[in-house]
């Protein structure tokens, strides 16, 4: 009998704590706020490593390059048709004319020779001067002998004598010498000129000078 309340008591003890449970259990719950929802998150798909052929990487092929696309090239003009090169014609080289060979001279014609000239030197005013020389030709005669004294500051004959010989020989000893007289010339420049012609027949030397020679005048 004692047994029988006892279970009859623990049973009404754990009906009274189970509803206790429950009812504090509502109370909580009304008071805590709603959880929230968990996300549903598909899983991923699984791939069967076994049955995919696994990949083989070269190890020696090089990274692709990207090869830069060529610039895009300008169409060159139409050459022009080049014209052909003319080759000029070569310059004909003018042939030189010969030279003309000069006359021959006649055997017949005179040649004129001075020797034992003398020559006046640069003197003081009123000085004398001495003029000597032998002119003779080797054809014919001496025709004419022209002694002049020339003044070079002038540009004229100051003094002039002419001798008609008609001989192969003159001398200007006498004849010049006595007709150019230095001692009046006054002080300046002059040039003391001795020329002469020979004629053998018809043939002439023409005027041929045989001295020529500068001299001055000065103030002593």
């Amino acid at each position: 009998m004692n047994m029988m309340k006892k279970k009859k008591i623990l049973t009404v003890f754990i009906v009274a704590c189970m509803a206790l449970m429950l009812c504090a259990c509502s109370k909580l719950k009304n008071t805590l706020p709603p959880l929230p929802t968990p996300r549903t998150e598909t899983p991923a798909p699984t791939v069967d490593i076994f049955s995919q052929p696994a990949a083989t990487a070269d190890v020696f092929a090089p990274a692709p390059t990207t090869d830069p696309m060529p610039a895009p090239t300008a169409e060159l003009p139409a050459q022009m048709p080049v014209p052909p090169v003319m080759t000029p014609a070569p310059t004909p080289v003018p042939t030189p004319e010969p030279t003309p060979e000069p006359p021959r001279e006649d055997p017949n014609t005179p040649h004129l020779f001075i020797e034992n000239e003398t020559l006046p030197q640069s003197m003081p005013r009123y000085g004398v001067a001495d003029l000597y020389g032998d002119i003779y030709t080797d054809k014919g005669v001496i025709a004419m002998v022209t002694g002049r004294i020339f003044s070079n500051d002038s540009g004229e004959d100051v003094q002039i004598c002419n001798f008609y010989p008609y001989t192969n020989t003159f001398s200007l000893a006498g004849t010049v010498n006595a007709q150019l007289i230095f001692g009046v010339l006054e002080p300046g420049s002059y040039t003391y000129i001795v020329s002469a012609i020979a004629e053998n027949e018809s043939y002439s030397s023409g005027s041929v000078v045989l001295i020529e020679h500068g001299f001055q005048i000065y103030y002593d």
